[in-house]
């Protein structure tokens, strides 16, 4: 009986099969956090209604030399959902909290899709501080523009009836997963993500994903002045790279073969980002 009790008091307090804890923001909300491995700090940030989960081929494979950190922004996973504070402004300063409470330094900061908007606020809010490296996994600084002279997804009518899809109801997570990954996947993998995905209510996806689409952040990447490296999917690498080479010549540009390469080719894109990690 005893067993049995402490089995399921494990249950409600380690979500992720032990592996997990909450960390306390000053406002009240709790974020999930993962931390394992030592050393040099990596600190992984998923997208738009993605979590933690998405990153585990990196977790396993960097913890051996790195003290790797994975975390679900507000909203999204297993992280509090509050009604407002739904923004990249304040996911960057949660993340701030973050850093600061654990006084983390020398940080490679590695953003995923609209994960990179957190890091993009960052800079513009907190500078470097404590950073040493970051890295941009295929996300422009802005959603709408002239796709002919920038770097950007597209014009607002491309994002109109997608737009109107979401306040008329959650997205289909299998369309996400579907864009995203290039290769097929089997059903449990497709299950999970699906699951992950719908953890994040429609009212902070939409939150979101407006706030995304009214952001610029070419400003800072005009001044970022750290060791980056931008990792773009071959669909519009060019595009990307003229773009880039203009307005941040220092930084690195390396070509991926989609949105997730991280998680359908992860020992190629494990070797791309630790080479990055490790050069000077």
């Amino acid at each position: 009986m005893k067993v049995f009790s402490l089995l399921i008091l494990l249950c409600f307090t380690h979500p992720a099969l032990g592996q997990g804890n909450y960390f306390g923001l000053k406002d009240g909300t709790n974020l999930y956090v993962e931390e394992t491995g030592k050393g040099e700090t990596l600190l992984f940030i998923p997208g738009w209604t993605m979590t933690h989960r998405f990153f585990e081929k990196q977790k396993e494979h960097f913890s051996e030399r790195y003290h790797v950190v994975l975390y679900d922004p507000r909203g999204q996973g297993r992280s509090d959902k509050t009604t407002y504070k739904n923004t990249y402004a304040h996911h960057a300063m949660d993340l701030r909290e973050l850093i600061l409470q654990k006084d983390l330094n020398e940080i490679v900061l590695i953003g995923w899709s609209s994960g990179c908007l957190t890091l993009y606020e960052y800079l513009r809010t907190f500078g470097v501080d404590r950073v040493r490296k970051m890295v941009f996994i295929d996300e422009p600084p802005k959603w709408i523009g002239n796709r002919e002279k920038e770097w950007v997804y597209g014009t607002f009518d491309d994002y109109r009836s997608s737009l109107k899809g979401i306040i008329s109801g959650p997205s289909e997570p299998n369309d996400i997963i579907d864009w995203m990954l290039n290769d097929s996947i089997d059903d449990p993998t497709r299950n999970w993500m699906r699951k992950e995905i719908r953890m994040t209510p429609p009212h902070i996806a939409l939150s979101l994903y407006i706030d995304g689409l009214v952001s610029d952040y070419t400003k800072e990447v005009d001044q970022l002045e750290i060791p980056s490296v931008f990792m773009v999917r071959d669909s519009w690498y060019d595009q990307a790279n003229t773009w880039l080479k203009i307005h941040v010549p220092e930084a690195k540009i390396k070509a991926i073969t989609s949105h997730a390469m991280f998680w359908e080719r992860a020992e190629e894109f494990n070797t791309l980002l630790e080479d990055f990690i490790d050069s000077k």
